[in-house]
């Protein structure tokens, strides 16, 4: 989801054609990059025995993505995080090399448009959806309870369930409420604040993007 516009960009001075070369290379080069962790995330899933493509993959990605592993607020029991931070930050490099690759100029909005752009596309909105998914899948098993889906339950509370103490303290404290009401809550909550958190960031990318040095 790309919000940003640059209305000052026409009026940029022309940079040294031969840094703005360089620029538009490295560009292209951390993109080839970042198709590299995508590779070497999807092949992580599968988690296919003495693959020889995911061997020479960790060789070349996995010390980037180490330095990200400290990040202890993206690690969790079942999932690990870190590598959206790690293209995150590629993506932010990236697209500051592209522009000034593009228009021989960097400005201090265009550096925050881009962060906050980037931290909403490659955590943020992740995050959003992941837990929207969880919860739709939550639900589902409210409407169709059987013996065969109390595992898939336990592991989805295991996600969801400080969220879902959190919205019961937050909308029906010092009350009980059944599983499906307090289910279908949360995902309305975290519907409406998707929404607002996307068109607050939509509005802050659009100032940012209007600063001028």
């Amino acid at each position: 989801m790309n919000y940003t516009s640059y209305p000052t960009i026409a009026q940029a001075s022309g940079g040294s054609n031969f840094f703005m070369t360089i620029a538009a290379i490295l560009a292209s080069l951390l993109s080839f990059y970042s198709l590299l962790i995508w590779l070497r995330i999807v092949i992580g899933w599968i988690r296919i025995p003495t693959n020889p493509l995911s061997h020479w993959l960790g060789r070349i990605v996995d010390p980037y993505l180490d330095l990200f592993k400290p990040i202890k607020a993206l690690r969790r029991e079942r999932f690990d995080l870190t590598p959206l931070a790690a293209l995150a930050a590629l993506s932010v490099i990236q697209s500051m090399l592209r522009l000034y690759g593009s228009y021989g100029t960097i400005t201090v909005g265009m550096v925050l448009a881009l962060l906050l752009q980037t931290l909403w596309s490659y955590l943020v909105s992740p995050i959003f959806w992941f837990l929207l998914i969880l919860l739709s899948v939550r639900l589902y098993f409210c409407y169709r309870p059987s013996p065969q889906t109390v595992g898939y339950v336990a592991m989805l509370d295991s996600l969801v369930g400080g969220l879902l103490n959190w919205v019961q303290r937050l909308f029906f404290p010092a009350r009980s409420v059944n599983d499906r009401r307090l289910v279908t809550t949360s995902l309305i909550f975290i519907l409406v604040l998707y929404l607002t958190s996307s068109a607050l960031v939509r509005a802050l990318v659009g100032l940012a993007s209007r600063i001028g040095f």
